[in-house]
C-alpha cells in the first residue's frame, strides 16, 4: 500500500478542531470523506498534531495509506476542487513505508498573532486576536528566553490533557513584530493540550505588568495549572510547519 505525505493548510474557524468526533464538522473527517471518495475506498487521515476548535494550519503535515498508486498531482488538484475553500491541500509526495505524520515529526512550530492596532479590521478577526493593551516588550521577550530547554510543562496544560508525559523540549520561543502584529513563535518536540494558548496567557500578565518573569521557572517546579495565566483564545494560534529529520 503506497504512502502519502500531504500538507494541508485550513481556516478553523467554522471546524471542531482537527480530530474527527460524532456529529461534529472536523478538517480531519472532511479529508477523510473526499479521499475515500476520491479512491473508492474507505481512508484514514492521520495528522503530526490535532489542533483545537478554532486553532488555524499554514503547514499541518499528514498521511494516509492509499490501496493503489495514484499520481501526487491527481489527489492535490482533486482533493482541491473537492474540499471546501477553507481548506487547502499545499503539497502532497510519495513517503517511506515506514513514514508516520506524527511519530516521524521531529518538530512543530506554531505562531500566535495579537493585533496591537486601535481598532482592529474585519478581515484580521478570524485569525488575531485584538490586544491594543500597553505591553513591555523586554518583559515579554525575557519570559519568553525562559521557556527554551527541557522542562516540565504540566503548569500550562489543560486540566483535560491525557498526556503520559508533561517534560517537553522547546528549541525557539521569541516574540517577533510584523507591522501592527505582535506574534509569539514556538517550536518544539510536541505541546501539551492547551499548552501554547496557556504560556501565552501567562507571558501577556507578565508583559502588563501583572505578574514576575519569575512565576515561569516557579511553574516548572509546582506543575500548578491554577497559578499559571488564562487561557488564550483559540484563533490567534496557527500551526506554521512541521519538520522531518
Amino acid at each position: 500500500m503506497p504512502v502519502y505525505k500531504m500538507v494541508v493548510a485550513y481556516d478553523g474557524t467554522a471546524y471542531r478542531g482537527w480530530q474527527v468526533q460524532p456529529g461534529e464538522n472536523t478538517i480531519q473527517a472532511r479529508l477523510r470523506e473526499e479521499l475515500s471518495r476520491m479512491a473508492k475506498t474507505p481512508v484514514d487521515v492521520v495528522a503530526a498534531g490535532r489542533t483545537d476548535a478554532g486553532v488555524h494550519a499554514l503547514g499541518q503535515t499528514t498521511h494516509f495509506r492509499l490501496d493503489r498508486a495514484i499520481p501526487t498531482e491527481g489527489i492535490l488538484q482533486g482533493l482541491n476542487t473537492m474540499l471546501p475553500r477553507d481548506i487547502r491541500v499545499r503539497a502532497v509526495e510519495q513517503a517511506p513505508a515506514d513514514f508516520h505524520a506524527r511519530y516521524s515529526a521531529r518538530s512543530k512550530t506554531y505562531r500566535y498573532h495579537l493585533d496591537r492596532c486601535s481598532v482592529l479590521l474585519p478581515f484580521r478577526s478570524r485569525f488575531a486576536v485584538h490586544y491594543p493593551h500597553a505591553l513591555d516588550r523586554a518583559a515579554l521577550d525575557d519570559a519568553a528566553r525562559l521557556l527554551i530547554g527541557e522542562h516540565d510543562f504540566a503548569g500550562f496544560r489543560a486540566s483535560s490533557c491525557g498526556a503520559k508525559t508533561t517534560t517537553r523540549r522547546i528549541f525557539e520561543s521569541r516574540w517577533l513584530d510584523d507591522g501592527s502584529e505582535l506574534i509569539f513563535e514556538v517550536a518544539a518536540t510536541g505541546f501539551l493540550h492547551h499548552m501554547i494558548r496557556n504560556l501565552v496567557g501567562t507571558l501577556l500578565e507578565i508583559g502588563g505588568g501583572k505578574r514576575p518573569i519569575q512565576s515561569i521557572p516557579d511553574l516548572f517546579t509546582s506543575g500548578d495549572r491554577t497559578q499559571a495565566g488564562p487561557t488564550a483564545a483559540a484563533k490567534g494560534l496557527h500551526l506554521i510547519r512541521v519538520d522531518y529529520p
